[in-house]
Parts: structure tokens; C-alpha cells; sequence
């Protein structure tokens, strides 16, 4: 392809990006934790941990190969040679094979847990940060908007000075009020640019090719039973909780594989060997004496190893009701909130709407109009955090239950009801 054809042709590609990239559909959180499930780095470095940790446990459960052994022995003198052929083949008389191959299911099974668990945390985080776009690309849009009305506002006042309508410290304040809106909104664009960079790393992405976010919508917020009857659902569905046993079943099991340990395999050796001309048989036995080493280095580090593994389920017990009952007094704070919460926004805009109407009439003063813009931009900076807040809330409960992350079903439990909160929008 000639240099010029090529050329013409990444210009036109260059040129349609930024309309292929507006045609896809806006990035919703269903769709941002499925391509994270799919191609993020938090889950394919959650099946690398597995995979490491897999090999480990089956290394240490592994049958020890037999030894087959040639030997020629009388070279280089004038007697024949002795020719001997002997395989050795190591024999767990004590059963410490077999106790370290049970710790090695155990560990399977801790390892399948975990993995779920790092899965679940991985989808919090990715939760978290399309959260934390939505809510600093709203900012960005909030401070823009407030920007803009208040450069019109000091355009308006401007002319009113030529006009001698307003005095010029009128004009000037409105002219620093509108420079003071301009730099707060391009912060809140680099804010939401770091925000929006941050989720294309955990989405795998180049954040150029990211599209735009869905807008931030109010979580559906089922009622949730009592706190105790939660936890009891949390003791018996969480993964870390399950690993934790396993862990402590695993170490049961290590530190009764090493107990056995004392005395090593025995050696059952057997083959053929060729003296003088004729063909005889071998066999013998190898048993390892206990003498210098009696394998009390590894019973103390299992000993251990298990007292750490009960201590570690002990504590993730009291963390998880600790947990539960955090998310859910958070859960329940959002519900309550909801009836005021769902409307900052509108009546945000509206406050905001009056002041300049009446400002521009005469009927209100600089100071009213300037108090009534910022507690405009406040109420709608509001809005966004609560609705993050309330998906927060959900989302920990639903992490602290155990249950599958949704981006707009109820929570996925069969003791969680479906009734929406009092004065809940539809």
C-alpha cells in the first residue's frame, strides 16, 4: 500500500473513532462487572493465585517415585564383574502419605472458597469504581452546568454596568463568582478523567475506547429482615467462612501427617545380580532410623500452623457478624433516606431555576442568587453521592450475604423480600 493511501486511510479510521465510540451503548454496572468477569485483571490474577496455590497443595501430596538401579561392579580387575539390577520402592508404612493426601482435598477446598471469595471482592471493587465515575462524571456535568448560569448571570450583569443599572462591585463579584464556577468545573473534569481511567484499568480496557457511562439510577432497596436473621444466613453462604474450615481441616490433617513423621518410608529393594557366571536374586529392606532427625521441627510448625488456622476461623466468624450487621444498619439508613434522598435533584434545579428568574427580574439580591446557586450544586452533588451511598449499601449486604452482585434485581436470597421502601419511586 502506498505511503499516501495509508495515510488517508488511518485519517478516515482516526476520524470515525470517536463516532463508533458514541454509537456503542452507555456503560451500565451489569455490563462493567461482566466484562471485569470476563477480561479484567482482578479475575485472571484470582485464577493465577488458584492455579499457584493448586500446585502447592498437590506438591506436597505427591507418592514418591521408585528407584531402579544398574550396577557394574569389579571393573578393571581379572575377577568377573557383578552385575546387579534393583528397584528400590519407598513403602509409607505410618500412613503419613495418606494424611497429607486428605489435607491436600481439604485444600482444594479452601482454595475453591477463596477463589469465589477474591471473585466476589474483585466485583465490589470493580462496583465501586464505575460508582465512583458516575458520581465524578455527574459532578463534572453539575459543575459545568453551574459554570455556564453563572457566566450568563455575569454577561447579564455586565450589560447592566454599561447601563449604569448596577454598581460595579455587582459586576465584578458576578465576573468572580462566573472565573471561580470555570476552575471548578475543569477540576471536577480531571477528577472524573482519574475516576474514568481507574475503571478502564480494572475493566482491562484502553480508556479511550471505554464508552460513555450509563447515568447514575437509585437502586432498588428490598426490605431486608432482621439483623440476626441475616447473620445466620451469612454463617452458613459465606466463602471465606468455608475456607477457614477447610483451612483448619487442612492443618488437622498436616499436623497428623507429620506426627507420623518420626520415622521416614521404608525401602523394599528386590532385583537380580550376576556373580561368577551365575544369576541369583536380591531383596532387601532399608528402614530410616530415627536418630538425628525425628521430625520434631515439622510437628512444631503444623502445631502452630494449626493454631493459627482455628485462631484465622475464629476471627472471620466475629468478623462476618461484625460485617453483617454493619452493612445492614447502613442498608437500613439508606432505605430510610430514600423519600428525601430521590428528590434533591429536582428540587435542586428548581431552587436554582427561581433565584435566576427572580434575579434577573430585580427581586432578588446577588448574595441570594449566588446562596441559592451553590445550594442548588450542593443538592445535585448530593443526589449523585446518595445514589452511590445507596448502591454501596446494597452492594456490602449483598457481599456480606454471599449473594451474586446484580446491577438492577433485587437481592438474589430467598429471605430477603421484594417490597420496595415507603415513598419509593417505581
Amino acid at each position: 500500500m502506498r505511503p499516501y493511501l495509508r495515510a488517508a486511510i488511518g485519517s478516515s479510521l482516526s476520524g470515525l473513532a470517536p463516532l463508533l465510540l458514541a454509537a456503542q451503548p452507555p456503560l451500565d454496572l451489569a455490563t462493567a462487572l461482566d466484562r471485569a468477569r470476563r477480561a479484567g485483571p482482578l479475575a485472571q490474577m484470582v485464577e493465577a493465585r488458584r492455579d499457584i496455590a493448586a500446585g502447592r497443595v498437590r506438591e506436597s501430596a505427591q507418592w514418591p517415585n521408585p528407584t531402579l538401579e544398574w550396577r557394574r561392579e569389579n571393573l578393571g580387575s581379572p575377577l568377573q564383574p557383578d552385575i546387579f539390577a534393583t528397584l528400590y520402592l519407598p513403602v509409607d508404612i505410618t500412613g503419613r502419605r495418606l494424611a497429607l493426601r486428605s489435607a491436600a482435598t481439604a485444600g482444594r477446598t479452601r482454595l475453591a472458597a477463596d477463589a469465589a471469595q477474591e471473585r466476589h471482592d474483585a466485583d465490589v471493587q470493580v462496583a465501586r469504581a464505575w460508582l465512583q465515575a458516575g458520581v465524578a462524571e455527574g459532578n463534572a456535568r453539575v459543575a459545568q452546568e453551574q459554570a455556564d448560569a453563572l457566566r450568563t448571570i455575569a454577561n447579564v450583569d455586565a450589560q447592566r454596568l454599561r447601563e449604569g443599572l448596577v454598581s460595579e462591585g455587582v459586576g465584578l463579584r458576578t465576573a468572580l463568582e462566573a472565573d471561580r464556577a470555570r476552575v471548578a468545573a475543569v477540576s471536577a473534569l480531571a477528577d472524573a478523567a482519574r475516576a474514568r481511567a481507574h475503571l478502564a484499568r480494572l475493566l482491562g480496557a484502553d480508556v479511550a475506547t471505554l464508552p460513555a457511562l450509563a447515568a447514575l439510577t437509585a437502586p432498588s432497596l428490598p426490605a431486608a429482615p432482621d439483623s440476626a436473621r441475616i447473620i445466620a444466613v451469612a454463617l452458613t453462604q459465606r466463602a471465606d467462612l468455608r475456607a477457614r474450615e477447610a483451612a483448619v481441616t487442612e492443618s488437622e490433617r498436616r499436623h497428623a501427617a507429620e506426627q507420623r513423621g518420626a520415622l521416614g518410608d521404608v525401602q523394599l529393594q528386590g532385583g537380580t545380580k550376576e556373580t561368577g557366571g551365575f544369576m541369583t536374586g536380591q531383596m532387601g529392606v532399608a528402614v530410616p532410623l530415627p536418630l538425628m532427625n525425628r521430625n520434631s521441627g515439622a510437628r512444631e510448625r503444623t502445631a502452630g500452623e494449626l493454631r493459627e488456622a482455628r485462631a484465622q476461623r475464629d476471627d472471620a466468624r466475629l468478623a462476618v457478624r461484625n460485617d453483617v450487621t454493619a452493612a445492614w444498619m447502613a442498608y437500613q439508613a439508606a432505605r430510610a433516606a430514600f423519600p428525601d434522598a430521590a428528590a434533591f435533584d429536582t428540587r435542586g434545579r428548581e431552587v436554582a431555576r427561581i433565584a435566576r428568574v427572580s434575579y434577573s427580574e430585580g427581586h432578588a439580591t446577588l448574595t441570594e442568587l449566588l446562596d441559592a446557586e451553590r445550594a442548588a450544586a450542593d443538592a445535585l452533588r448530593a443526589h449523585l453521592q446518595w445514589i452511590a451511598d445507596a448502591w454501596l449499601a446494597r452492594l456490602d449486604l449483598e457481599r456480606a450475604l454471599a449473594a451474586r452482585l446484580a446491577a438492577d434485581t433485587p437481592l438474589d436470597l430467598p429471605v430477603i423480600t421484594t417490597a420496595p421502601p415507603t415513598g419509593s419511586r417505581p
